[in-house]
């Protein structure tokens, strides 16, 4: 298992090498912004029709990404940090929900009509922490891995703005929780907290750029 885990890295490692290697562009910089989760999730009493959903809430994310140009297609391998945060509006103690996650997503994208460009792809994630407020025992981290995100991205020199829908794939696994005041032997979904992402990007490398000043120096 461990020689076939360290072909599989090697192999990627491999791949992303001939890919860069092919790239008429290459990019790197930062990113940073904030999320908002839209989806639902629920804690019941078994056998009852107690039933409490989240409330939407803002959480915010950041990390780096990696851009090669092909043309008018484009790969970004991505890797970032995010916190969501979802409420429980119970009567004596609302609580929120939070889920603390590390996410590389490989997107391709297209322009549209440049500056503007679309793009969507899988995302590999690890969660670091979930946590719903005064519950005993606390949620465990599930090991469903997956999600998808597609989205826009508008370029303006250094500068980008990317929107997207980050739709994580869930566990379909229910928890037993303990809410002192409001609930015992309650059941949580364990549903994912899908979210839009708002970041800017910034870019700290750009090879389009280099090129054009190196050119500067001779003409």
């Amino acid at each position: 298992m461990q020689f076939f885990r360290n072909y599989i890295i090697f192999f990627s490692f491999f791949l992303f090498g001939g890919i860069v290697a092919r790239a008429q562009e290459f990019s790197l910089g930062l990113k940073g912004g904030g999320n908002y989760s839209v989806n639902k999730l629920s804690a019941q009493i078994d056998g009852s029709a107690g039933n409490f959903s989240t409330d939407s809430r803002i959480g915010y994310q950041g990390g780096a990404f990696a851009q090669l140009e092909f043309g008018n297609f484009f790969v970004r391998p991505e890797i970032f940090y995010s916190h969501a945060r979802g409420e429980f509006p119970f009567p004596e103690n609302p609580s929120l929900y939070s889920i603390d996650k590390l996410s590389i997503p490989v997107l391709v994208g297209h322009d549209i009509y440049r500056p503007l460009r679309a793009f969507a792809g899988p995302a590999y994630q690890t969660f670091l922490k979930t946590r719903i407020e005064n519950v005993n025992p606390q949620p465990v981290n599930q090991q469903n891995n997956w999600a998808f995100q597609l989205g826009i991205l508008w370029e303006l020199k250094k500068f980008q703005f990317d929107l997207r829908y980050d739709i994580t794939f869930d566990s379909r696994e229910n928890q037993r929780i303990n809410i002192p005041g409001v609930m015992n032997n309650a059941y949580f979904d364990d549903g994912r907290l899908n979210q839009f992402m708002l970041s800017i990007n910034f870019k700290i490398f750009d090879s389009a750029n280099l090129w054009r000043r190196k050119r500067s120096c001779y003409f």
